[in-house]
C-alpha cells in the first residue's frame, strides 16, 4: 500500500513538474499612473530568459492612444500601428491575437539583438481612456537553445486600456 501511495505521489509530482509551461519572454505591466489631465500612463517591462534575444513587442487594442506619448529604452523604436506587428513564419501568422480595427496597437522594436536573462524596463504609453481590461501582447524572439538558433512567437494577456470603438 505505501508502495503504491509513493508511486502514485512521484508520478503526479513529475507530472506536474512537465505541466508547467516553459520559460518565455513575458511583458509586463510595472505600473499606471493617473495624470492630472484625466489620461493614464501606463509602464511595462520586458523579462527575457537566458539564452533569448527579443526582437520585437506589441501590445495590441491600446484605445485612446495618446498622440507622441510613446516612450521606449535606448536601443528600442516605438510605433503605434493600426494593424499589429505580429510574428510571422514564411509571411503567415504564428500566433492569432485579437486586434480590432480602428484601434492603435503599441510595438516597440529592438534596433540591435536584446541578450537574455534580463529585465528591461522603460516603456511606457498615455492613453484617454480611464477603464481597464485584459489585453494581449504578442513578440517574437530567438532562442539559441540546443545550438541552433530558431525563432519563436509568444502570446501573452496584459492589462491594457478597455476601449470602445464607435
Amino acid at each position: 500500500m505505501l508502495k503504491t501511495l509513493g508511486a502514485t505521489l512521484l508520478l503526479g509530482a513529475a507530472l506536474a513538474l512537465a505541466a508547467r509551461p516553459a520559460s518565455a519572454l513575458q511583458v509586463i505591466e510595472t505600473h499606471t499612473d493617473k495624470n492630472t489631465d484625466g489620461t493614464t500612463t501606463y509602464h511595462f517591462a520586458v523579462k527575457t530568459d537566458p539564452g533569448e534575444t527579443v526582437d520585437f513587442v506589441t501590445v495590441y487594442n491600446f484605445g485612446g492612444l495618446v498622440d507622441g506619448s510613446g516612450k521606449s529604452p535606448a536601443g528600442w523604436t516605438f510605433s503605434s500601428p493600426e494593424f499589429g506587428r505580429t510574428p510571422t513564419w514564411n509571411g503567415y501568422p504564428v500566433v492569432l491575437p485579437v486586434d480590432i480595427p480602428q484601434l492603435n496597437n503599441v510595438t516597440w522594436t529592438a534596433e540591435s539583438p536584446v541578450g537574455g536573462g534580463k529585465e528591461i524596463g522603460g516603456f511606457s504609453v498615455t492613453t484617454h481612456a480611464t477603464g481597464m481590461t485584459e489585453g494581449e501582447y504578442t513578440a517574437e524572439v530567438t532562442r539559441s537553445g540546443g545550438g541552433k538558433p530558431s525563432k519563436q512567437a509568444i502570446i501573452g494577456q496584459i492589462p491594457t486600456p478597455s476601449y470602445s470603438v464607435q
